[in-house]
């Protein structure tokens, strides 16, 4: 029965892995010894965590800076998620690398470690002015000290490097990255090494990045965890304290700009209307005085009243119309184009108001980039372009807005006059005054109102309410992050494991050769008799008498198999072959015919491999003349050609002689036909030992003779293509009650079952 080719044998692997239970012996020692070396030469890592709370539309936020964020366009209802963004950006943490003078790691060797050194190293490297600013490749530096000098190795990018002796660490050294000495703070004993690493800002900044994690909490709440695995933790608290405060501080700038530019403006307005207003005063106390005016009695009292109701209109519409006039000659003027344009004067218009918050909340991107990065930066160059066209679309809106006054004003202004024709009787010198005061009021109630934002504005200043609330101050965890001895064991437990398991599948998938009887058995169409260990005493006989060996016990196991499958005939022809040479058909013959005759049997073992005869070779016998000159000549008798075997007086050979020019042909001579004929009349079992049927035709001529074939497979050396062969010749039937041995089975899966065999071994 052909075995699926896609099936596993279980207790198959399971045993090659008992076999070799010494490669994963070794394996796990060979592992361990790297976790061990691993474990002593990493410095150990912890963890460093801290948690604040950005305090985003909270109720206890001051009402001012809530309201003067609110009336320069800028919303308090931030994003965490943005602010998360913010907190861990690149330009923060460069500022951070600054501040802490971080660009440049320090660490000392001791024992198999190379420790970080911070705040204070042993070593300090001073590089030239400006230099790690335009650095644009990374700089290592190895130091080690001697009794009376210290080399000093330099590498700078991939190719450039030197090498330096030098006894004084204070003096310039010039090297392939430049001058560059040290400021020595403990001095070095004789065998210090140290280590010392600068990287590009962008390359440090970004390193500083992907260590340092950002997270939510939880998914709705405010507040931030920052957590970071380091072997320097106090660096890690520093670092995590420094990129808090600059969050803050920058958060505090951005809300002090929108501030002092609102003083300015409101400044300005304020010098402006306050001279109208004494003005406008000044105008309407002349003009009592020369018109000797008081107050108004009279019928015209109501008329008056609904005429001043219109006037109050009018002058609300009027400090619109001026509201309005102020941003546009704010926005029209070209030296205020960086500056943030007031937008909660009040002005009614929503969509005016919604158009300068946007462009507010763009200026100040805009601004907070620019800090970082040239005019000619492609983002600054795109937010210039979005501010030109949200400044052209609120000069558009101003104009909208204008003329949406105007029609009211227009029409408020005749019903005004309608009004005032009921009131015709009045003098003239009546409704300038009204002009005029309504003139002046218009100028009291503006000047206030922005009297009152200047004061909103400076408490806002004065009032500075940090946006990010530290809840857990950055602290070390005690317990270390890496290298873990419970992790390294298991990972040495696993790999010592798995090596060696890849390893023996690796080697069973490229063998193409049988393994085991089990093996063969389950390929074969044909029945198994036995198998054979391999032969390790390097003589050809195998089993002798009162022999107890593993391989004498299993020629005798084939025996006793041959006994319930040999047919009834008298004096049974056996064929011995094999696919190919090297299978240890001879062999495999020879131990047969020696079991047989230990029984008493008269055996013969004939030789008819006669293309390549090794019989006579194996037996210590002469191989002149003998089968091959019986098959050629008449005149040879049987007698001629069978010779004592000399290892048991039951057995008796016939090798096959003289390699001849014409085999095939001797093969089909009707000489043969009678010598077996012969030879069924003196012997009990006729053992034939033949050709490689995969080679040769010669085995399948002597099928006509035969009446059983015995098929020798090599453990470890018969490809397994040649069972496809095997399983062809027995649907064929081209040869005659076919049965299988394996040879050269290893020690340990001979005998009885695997693993144990039957006596001593060989």
């Amino acid at each position: 029965m052909e075995n699926e080719p896609n099936t596993i044998d279980v207790r198959k692997l399971l045993m090659t892995v008992l076999r070799n239970w010494y490669w994963y012996v070794l394996s796990v020692v060979l592992c361990g010894c790297l976790a061990v070396w691993y474990y002593f030469s990493h410095t150990a890592k912890y963890k460093v965590d801290a948690s604040i709370m950005l305090r985003i539309n909270n109720d206890d936020m001051a009402l001012p800076q809530a309201e003067m964020l609110s009336f320069m366009g800028v919303s308090s209802g931030k994003q965490v998620d943005d602010e998360i963004a913010i907190l861990s950006s690149r330009d923060i943490i460069s500022q951070v690398i600054r501040d802490l003078d971080l660009q440049t790691e320090y660490r000392k060797k001791k024992g198999l470690r190379w420790v970080g050194e911070y705040p204070v190293s042993d070593l300090r490297v001073v590089y030239p002015e400006h230099f790690t600013d335009t650095l644009t490749h990374p700089v290592r530096i190895k130091i080690k000290a001697r009794k009376h000098d210290y080399v000093v190795r330099v590498r700078y990018d991939k190719w450039q490097r030197s090498r330096h002796v030098v006894k004084d660490l204070t003096q310039p050294i010039a090297t392939c990255a430049g001058e560059l000495r040290f400021v020595v703070n403990t001095m070095p004993e004789p065998g210090d090494r140290y280590r010392m690493r600068t990287l590009p800002m962008l390359s440090c900044a970004e390193n500083y990045a992907e260590n340092i994690f950002v997270t939510r909490y939880k998914k709705e709440s405010n507040v931030m965890l920052i957590d970071t695995k380091t072997d320097m933790p106090r660096r890690a608290i520093d670092f995590i304290n420094k990129q808090i405060d600059l969050y803050n501080m920058d958060a505090v700038v951005d809300k002090n700009i929108v501030a002092t530019n609102t003083a300015a403006f409101i400044e300005e307005r304020l010098r402006l209307i306050e001279e109208e207003l004494s003005t406008a005063e000044e105008d309407v106390e002349q003009y009592k005085r020369e018109n000797r005016l008081t107050t108004f009695t009279g019928e015209t009292a109501i008329y008056v009243q609904e005429s001043t109701t219109y006037r109050h209109r009018l002058a609300e519409l009027e400090t619109q119309q001026n509201l309005v006039d102020y941003v546009d000659d704010f926005v029209s003027d070209d030296s205020k184009k960086g500056t943030l344009i007031p937008a909660n004067l009040g002005i009614a218009d929503a969509s005016l108001v919604g158009l300068i918050n946007e462009y507010n909340q763009l200026l100040l991107k805009r601004m907070r980039i620019q800090r970082t990065a040239s005019s000619d930066n492609p983002v600054v160059e795109q937010l210039d372009m979005q501010l030109g066209l949200l400044r052209q679309n609120i000069q558009t809106s101003i104009a909208s807005v204008r003329r949406s006054l105007q029609i009211t004003r227009t029409d408020l202004e005749k019903r005004n006059s309608d009004a005032g024709s009921h009131v015709g009787a009045l003098p003239t010198i009546e409704r300038q005054y009204v002009e005029k005061v309504r003139n002046r009021q218009l100028k009291e109630n503006l000047y206030l109102y922005l009297y009152q934002k200047r004061e909103e504005n400076a408490l806002s200043l004065t009032t500075t309410v940090i946006p990010a609330k530290v809840i857990a101050m950055p602290q070390v965890h005690p317990q270390r992050v890496s290298p873990r001895l419970r992790m390294l064991a298991l990972i040495v437990l696993i790999m010592g494991v798995l090596i060696p398991s890849v390893v023996l599948y690796l080697r069973y998938l490229l063998n193409n050769t049988l393994e085991d009887q089990t093996e063969l058995a389950s390929a074969v169409s044909c029945p198994v008799l036995g198998q054979v260990a391999q032969n390790h005493r390097g003589v050809h006989i195998a089993i002798h008498e009162g022999e107890n060996s593993t391989s004498a016990e299993l020629f005798r196991l084939i025996r006793t198999n041959l006994g319930f499958m040999l047919p009834g005939t008298k004096s049974p022809v056996l064929l011995v072959t094999s696919c190919i040479n090297g299978e240890g058909k001879s062999y495999v013959a020879s131990n047969i015919a020696i079991s047989l005759a230990l029984l008493g049997k008269k055996v013969v073992l004939v030789g008819l491999d006669i293309r390549k005869p090794m019989l006579a070779h194996y037996f210590g016998l002469s191989d002149k003349g003998l089968l091959t000159a019986y098959l050629a000549d008449e005149s040879y008798e049987l007698a001629d050609i069978v010779q004592p075997s000399g290892q048991h007086p039951n057995l008796d050979l016939i090798p096959a002689g003289m390699v001849p020019p014409n085999p095939n042909e001797l093969l089909q001579s009707e000489r043969l036909d009678a010598l077996f004929a012969l030879l069924r009349e003196h012997y009990d079992y006729i053992i034939v030992d033949t050709a490689p049927v995969a080679m040769v035709s010669d085995t399948f001529l002597l099928d006509r003779i035969s009446d059983m074939t015995i098929f020798v497979s090599r453990a470890g050396y018969t490809p397994r293509e040649m069972i496809a062969f095997i399983n062809r010749l027995c649907e064929q039937k081209r040869l005659k009650n076919m049965a299988c041995v394996l040879n050269g089975v290893k020690q340990a899966q001979a005998g009885y079952g695997y693993g144990y065999g039957y006596g001593r071994q060989d």
